[in-house]
Formats: structure tokens, sequence, C-alpha cells
């Protein structure tokens, strides 16, 4: 899902993240963690400004 909203949308948020797989703020950043651990992600950005696009 988190791929699939990429490529429509161009990039992704942990707050996007959490909405589309109904999951909490916590969750949803070890998915994303998780992500950028096995080089599917790149993150941009620090803090409440941070998105992720695809490698």
């Amino acid at each position: 899902m988190v791929v699939q909203y990429i490529q429509k949308h161009g990039r992704i948020k942990r707050k996007d993240v959490m909405d589309l797989c109904r999951l909490s703020r916590d969750q949803a950043g070890r998915l994303l963690q998780h992500m950028l651990a096995a080089e599917q992600l790149i993150s941009h950005g620090q803090s409440k400004g941070t998105y992720y696009t695809i490698l």
C-alpha cells in the first residue's frame, strides 16, 4: 500500500502511512524504518518535515 501511494502521489509522510494502514504513530515509524533498511525508500528532510520516496 505504501509503495502504491508513493507511485500515485510522489511521496508519503508518516501521517499518511498512519491513515492509509490504520497504524499507530510508532507502528508507522517502524514500518517506514523497516522499508528504509530494506532500501525500498529514501527519506528526505528531518523531524516533522520528513517525507519518503521510492528508491
